[in-house]
């Protein structure tokens, strides 16, 4: 069930991201990634597919990225 709402999720993602004309936003404050990865790791993703996710709609700072998943 759980794997049903992500792709939910993701599919929802991939719509306001056409709906945007597929223009990617910067990522790269500390604090706001942090929140992102403690929201996603909130709702069941793993590590692995929080980093994809961020990196599908984002441009991430990864080494940010990286800190913020080693800390949750």
């Amino acid at each position: 069930m759980q794997i049903l709402s992500k792709n939910r999720n993701i599919a929802e993602m991939d719509a306001l991201m056409d709906a945007q004309d597929d223009r990617k936003t910067k990522l790269v404050d500390r604090r706001a990634i942090q929140e992102s990865v403690s929201y996603l790791r909130s709702h069941g993703f793993d590590a692995e597919e929080v980093q994809r996710c961020l990196v599908r709609y984002f441009y991430v700072d990864l080494d940010l990225l990286n800190e913020a998943l080693t800390e949750h």
